[in-house]
């Protein structure tokens, strides 16, 4: 089933979604906007914190110390 309310843009393109759609939902904190054809898709999203993105962040491999650089130029370091 489809339910649609029409809801007022307030001013800076705000608008005040029903607080039973919010909990129904799980929209609390953060959500996702997509633009599609028909409109736009509010999504509930996860939100992430920067201590969870670090914590799954790869790890440096050990860094060459005797690394001889007197024949490169500057070219050599474009990629």
């Amino acid at each position: 089933m489809i339910a649609m309310r029409l809801i007022q843009v307030e001013d800076g393109y705000k608008i005040r979604l029903p607080s039973d759609w919010v909990e129904d939902l799980g929209l609390e904190q953060v959500v996702g906007l997509e633009k599609t054809p028909e409109g736009i898709l509010v999504r509930s999203c996860a939100e992430v914190t920067w201590a969870e993105v670090f914590a799954t962040k790869l790890q440096m491999g050990p860094q060459a110390s005797n690394v001889d650089l007197s024949e490169l130029s500057g070219d050599d370091l474009l990629f």
